[in-house]
Formats: structure tokens, sequence, C-alpha cells
């Protein structure tokens, strides 16, 4: 580092740091070692599938730590091992305990014991995107978009203005962040969107605010995973054990996108009843049929089951997979089932819906109100 200006000694020394600056694009990158070395020295096991998962057993006992930056997650069904990692990271780093956690990267997390019900939702922060933009007026959106409605590239002509393309990047990321967390419900429109952002029309800049209203107006519209009773009257658990199902669904909608006779696909895994996974994405390549596009779509759901399944061995998680897809069969490994499109839980990833339609898809990916 360069001689603070006022202490330079005229040397032309540089300063040899001794600790990351805070707020420098390296500093992230030394705390994370720092910490990956006290937990690896802790007795902890660095996940291969997350590096920002690390795990630490005892017997039978597993305690799960998630990193995000210096916010620092437990997960831990023995006090003992909760206790113990606690009191490692009191001893090398200076920390605040939280207790149970309610709110995380906003995400409120909301736990009944006695029915085994886990939910995730981001009502705060939805609610306050129309807020944000001043959208609170306008109406109340039963979907996501219109229906009929395209997201297609427009003429020079029609894209608007350099504040309204700003305001237009501002809301899409602001959404997509939803989207990714809590919302897959918005992960189709969200995805359209972005992929005009640059250079969006005033009907599709329309399009992103109704969406923000939409998001808004469903605001306690979260995901939630069930207890065992939950899970067996749901189908997502084995009648006979109680396992957890994890059931994967994908599905493709052939030439939906005119400019360039491309399709969208995408997909949804889902364990507990509720959604783990999930993405709408333009595919890349012209199909030349509806099997074609859907056989493309199967390439990302693979790579995303089978890092899934290698995620919940490593976690000690007990399941029994139940893959669901529409008119292929991968291979001998796979359970093959035909999945109409009523029962079709990855539909809501490749098209717009009709308003029933659409709150069906978000019941069938395990979205509830409260």
């Amino acid at each position: 580092m360069k001689q603070p200006e006022g202490l330079d000694d005229g040397s032309g020394r540089v300063c040899r740091l001794k600790k990351a600056i805070y707020g420098l694009k390296q500093a992230p990158r030394a705390w994370y070692h720092k910490l990956e070395e006290a937990l690896l020295a802790g007795g902890f096991k660095k996940s291969e599938c997350d590096p920002s998962l690390f795990l630490l057993q005892e017997k039978d006992e597993i305690l799960m730590l998630l990193v995000y930056v210096n916010d620092i997650l437990l997960f831990s069904a023995s006090t003992a091992l909760l206790d113990s990692a606690e009191q490692m990271l009191e001893m090398q780093f200076k920390c605040s305990k939280m207790g149970e956690v309610k709110y995380y990267l906003g995400m409120h997390v909301e736990r009944d014991v006695e029915k085994g019900v886990l939910r995730l939702h981001q009502r705060k922060y939805c609610e306050g995107l129309a807020e944000k933009y001043g959208l609170q007026d306008g109406g109340k959106p039963a979907t996501p978009l219109p229906l009929g409605f395209t997201v297609e590239p427009c003429a020079d002509e029609e894209v608007v203005g350099e504040s309204d393309r700003k305001l237009s990047h501002s809301m899409v990321g602001s959404l997509n962040y939803a989207a990714n967390h809590t919302r897959p419900d918005i992960a189709f429109a969200t995805s359209r969107l972005a992929s005009v952002v640059s250079r969006p029309s005033h009907e599709q800049l329309e399009a992103a605010k109704r969406l923000v209203r939409y998001v808004s107006a469903t605001a306690s519209v979260g995901l939630e995973y069930s207890g065992v009773r939950q899970r067996l009257q749901r189908g997502a658990a084995d009648v006979k054990s109680g396992e957890m199902l994890l059931s994967c669904y994908t599905d493709a909608s052939f030439n939906s996108v005119k400019a360039d006779g491309t399709s969208i696909g995408g997909y949804v895994c889902l364990l507990g009843g509720g959604a783990v996974s999930w993405r709408s994405k333009k595919q890349n390549e012209v199909g030349l049929s509806s099997c074609e596009t859907e056989y493309m779509a199967l390439h990302h759901w693979v790579k995303e089951v089978v890092w899934l399944r290698r995620l919940l061995e490593e976690l000690g998680v007990d399941i029994r997979p139940k893959w669901h897809w529409v008119r292929r069969l991968l291979d001998k490994e796979v359970r093959l089932e035909i999945v109409k499109t009523h029962q079709q839980a990855a539909d809501i990833f490749t098209k717009r819906l009709a308003e029933a339609d659409h709150w069906k898809g978000m019941k069938l990916d395990g979205m509830s109100v409260h």
C-alpha cells in the first residue's frame, strides 16, 4: 500500500499490510481464507459441493455451518455440537450471537416445531419494492405477466430513454433477487424481462412495473417445507418409510421466442414438498421439435440433480429419488413417469399462464400464502 498522504517519509517505500483493508475487493477473499483455516483446524470439513458450507460430524450427529461473508448460520439437532462450534468461533473471532434465525439476507425464516413445518419468504423485501419505485397505486395484478404478452427485442425507435433504461435495470435486478431466493413463481417473467433489460420498450418497462406490483401484492407468498405427516399428504414422502422424496420436473415451450426461433426451458426440484432449486432459461440453440427442446432442457436439469444428490449425501439426508420429466428417458437409473400438463410443476417456468393455472403451478412448487 502507498504511504498515506501526510505520513509519507519521502523514501518511496510502501507499507506492508498485516491484515486486509475493509472495502477492498481482496478483503472478502482474505477473510474467507482466514475463516476457512480456523474451521478446518477446528475439525470442520469443507463441502465438496458448496465452498460456503462446512460440516462438523461427531458419531451420528452433524452440524452444518453456512457462510455468507461474515453472516454465519449454524444448523444441528445436537445442542452440544452447536455450543462447541459457537465457543470455537468466539475464541477465534469477535462474534455477535443472534439466537434462533428469524431473518437472513432479506429472507424471513419461520418454523412450526410442533407441525415440523419450515417457511421461507421475503415479505418485507417484496413489500418494499413497490414503495422503492413509487408503485403503490395502480392495482394488484394476479399474475406476473399479462396473458398474451410477449418479450421480444424492439426497434431502435421504441427503446426508452436513458433514465428509464436505468430504472428498468434496477427493477429487474431487484426482482431477480426475489426470484432466485423464495419466488420461483416470477422466475419466468424475470428471466424474460432481463433478456431485454438493456433495450426495453415502453411496453416492456410497464411490464416490469406490473411485475413489481404483483410481487408487492403477493408479498406473503413463500416456500413451505413440510413435516412427515404433511409430506405424506402432499405426496412428498415415501408411503412406507416416510422418507423425503426428491422430485424433479423439467419442461420446455417449443419455439416460444419468435425473434430467433429458440425455446424456453425450465426445471424445478422439490424436497420436503417445497422447491429447493429452479430455473427458467432461454435455450441457446434452435430445437427442431418439441421433443428436441425438452431433451435440451434436460441438460441443465441433469446437472442440477447430480449436484443436489451429492450435496444431500454429504449432509447425510436419507432421500429416495423420484425424478420426473416430460417425454424422454435419460438412463436406467431414472424413474420415468409421464406427467400431464395439469401436474407439471415446471410448466410455470416456461410460459405465461392464466391466473388459475399460475396459482395452481405455485401450489405444485410448494408455495403457500400466509
